[in-house]
């Protein structure tokens, strides 16, 4: 990429050569992320304008130039459609809600990070880097910030790795934000050779960590894994014990015995006198409010909680997704002999690289999906046909599936789930399904309640989807059309057979914004809906919204940005007469003056009114 790389050299550094050499990289290209606010069709807030240079920084506010995702603040929690984490003794303090993966033209050896934040910053809360091996080494780790409406660039002072890298992967959380993040560009700085600034530096971190498998057991079994000391890496020490500890421990050690951390060797064990006095039963319940990492140390004490630590009935749900980074084949196979009775399981990021291949993940299914009622493999590259064809045949009871951004399933795929009678939350954002399959899916389940069809731009009509969802599927809850073009009034009026409607997004459907009564049928036919989002439908006037205010009482979060047309009066009415309103998006509505927006905000505290803005620093 021209003019993306630069060289720097610095003489002023504490080490034995005169002159260092670093160079600065942007971003070459994007080789995935968990979700946009652009489509994939279209140049505006999509992921790939992160590549290249800054072309809006040191502006503030929002631009269509910038990389944005789709959600913020504590709104899509409260939704409908949220979906609660499996395992949420796994998540630990910092939550991450999305992902971008970045790639560089040169490899080097990290020494700055630094990510340009145009509109409001704070959320980045994790640095990754991909080392020679493909193993990802953690940079950088911290809470998510409060900054305020000012640009910034930010630059965490990140950790040493000793493998170059042309792969980042930053992770964001957007759960405090009052509005949309945006990133304008991210800067690489780094050397072609390791630069050691002190002579703890000189010994890598992965030297400092794994040293020998009786190092690391004591480390994990006397450190919190909140309270690391800084030269303990611990997903790095995760990672090590996954692939090389967990299937050893996992196979159970003679009675009586225990692991000697120093020796890794099995030896006679003192009693655990504080623990002998209670039953299993109370011990299990105990175990059952522990984490992954924390039931594997569980397991290294004495046989008996090893036995207790791998008992089954502690592994109905797995959440694997807050260990991306290190989960392998090695550890699905290790964690498969304890997952007989496994009813929930979240892979979301999971097996990049061939970590986890196609047959390693059906294999995993064939011992342990007979009895998964929700499935999660939202981001996850190796999910293909066979794996799709195997969750179809094997996960009978299945409710739940995601498979957003899973690009490798096609029509085969697809079809195969057809089968599925009890289907009730499908996820389907950024996949390649088309018109035939998914009819076939929703005619198949009776149940559905929830399906996110968001940015799936292959599906030809969703006017014959809305209709098929309208005839057999009376339960929805909540829909989500999210930019998909081919919707229009045809397809919202049939929605109002669906009674139970408490969310719609029909947000960037632009066929929709069509003169006609299609809103009204919508408003009431569905006087349950909590949650519209109709931002961008430019032919929408008051008159089409009127309706959702005299038949919606229930209506929580309003979402009318880019909806021209409309003017404050029906802003108001929504405001007054909606009593449990609670998010009102009335951002680029001409008709709309922020000195009114302003007043409303005195007025009506408990309602966030969402404005956005674009402010252009003026520079010499």
């Amino acid at each position: 990429m021209e003019d993306a790389n630069e060289l720097i050299v610095f003489d002023d550094l504490n080490t034995e050569d005169s002159d260092i050499v670093f160079i600065e990289q942007f971003v070459q290209d994007v080789v995935g992320f968990s979700s946009q606010y652009g489509s994939d069709i279209s140049i505006s807030y999509t992921a790939y304008n992160i590549t290249g240079k800054p072309s809006k920084f040191p502006d503030y506010g929002d631009f269509p130039q910038a990389f944005v995702m789709r959600t913020y603040g504590k709104w899509w929690n409260e939704a409908p459609s949220r979906t609660p984490s499996f395992m949420p003794q796994s998540l630990g303090k910092i939550i991450s809600q999305d992902f971008i993966d970045l790639q560089f033209e040169e490899s080097v050896y990290p020494f700055k990070v630094s990510v340009y934040e145009t509109y409001n910053p704070g959320s980045v809360v994790r640095i990754w880097a991909a080392d020679y091996q493909n193993r990802w080494r953690l940079l950088w780790e911290g809470e998510p910030q409060h900054v305020g409406h000012t640009p910034r660039v930010f630059s965490p002072v990140i950790r040493t790795i000793n493998s170059p890298t042309k792969l980042l992967r930053l992770e964001f959380d957007h759960s405090h934000l009052e509005y949309y993040t945006e990133l304008d560009a991210v800067l690489l700085v780094g050397t072609k050779e390791p630069i050691a600034t002190s002579e703890e530096q000189q010994v890598s971190n992965y030297d400092l960590i794994v040293p020998n498998i009786g190092k690391l057991t004591s480390q994990i079994l006397q450190l919190n894994i909140h309270n690391i000391p800084p030269q303990v890496d611990i997903p790095n020490s995760f990672s090590s014990f996954l692939d090389e500890e967990l299937p050893y421990l996992l196979k159970g050690t003679g009675d009586g015995a225990q692991i000697n951390v120093a020796s890794n060797k099995i030896t006679p064990s003192s009693r655990t006198e504080n623990f002998d006095c209670l039953p299993d039963e109370t011990v299990l319940k105990i175990f059952g409010h522990l984490s992954l990492l924390s039931l594997c140390r569980c397991a290294q004490v004495s046989r008996r909680f090893h036995d207790l630590a791998t008992d089954s009935l502690l592994y109905t749900e797995l959440n694997l997704k807050v260990y991306w980074y290190c989960v392998t084949a090695a550890a699905l196979q290790s964690l498969s002999k304890h997952c007989q009775y496994l009813q929930k399981l979240d892979l979301s990021w999971c097996g990049d690289f061939n970590h986890i291949t196609s047959d390693d993940f059906i294999d995993f299914i064939e011992e342990c999906g007979s009895q998964l009622t929700h499935l999660r493999l939202n981001s996850c590259k190796f999910v293909d046909n066979p794996c799709i064809v195997k969750v179809a045949m094997k996960c009978k009871n299945l409710k739940e599936l995601g498979l957003r951004n899973c690009h490798n399933i096609t029509e085969l795929g697809f079809r195969s789930l057809a089968v599925l009678k009890n289907l009730q939350y499908l996820d389907l954002y950024r996949t390649l399904i088309d018109l035939g399959p998914l009819k076939a899916i929703l005619k198949s389940s009776l149940q559905l309640k929830h399906i996110n069809m968001g940015s799936c731009v292959h599906i030809s009509s969703m006017d014959e989807i809305a209709q098929t969802l309208a005839t057999y599927n009376k339960e929805l809850v909540s829909v989500d059309f999210w930019k998909t073009y081919s919707l229009t009034p045809i397809g919202v009026r049939a929605l109002r057979k669906c009674k139970k409607l408490e969310e719609v997004d029909l947000g960037w459907c632009f066929g929709v914004g069509a003169p006609g009564d299609s809103l009204h049928s919508l408003a009431s036919g569905c006087p349950s809906l909590r949650k519209l989002f109709l931002a961008a439908l430019r032919g929408v006037t008051d008159k089409d919204l009127e309706p959702f205010i005299d038949y919606c009482p229930a209506l929580e979060q309003v979402d009318l940005l880019g909806v021209r047309s409309i003017t404050s009066d029906v802003c108001l009415k929504f405001l007054t007469r909606c009593s449990k309103l609670r998010l009102l998006d009335v951002s680029f509505c001409d008709q709309v003056q922020d000195s009114e927006v302003a007043y409303w905000r005195l007025v009506f505290p408990h309602v966030s009114i969402k404005r956005s803005f674009q402010h252009d620093i003026v520079t010499c």
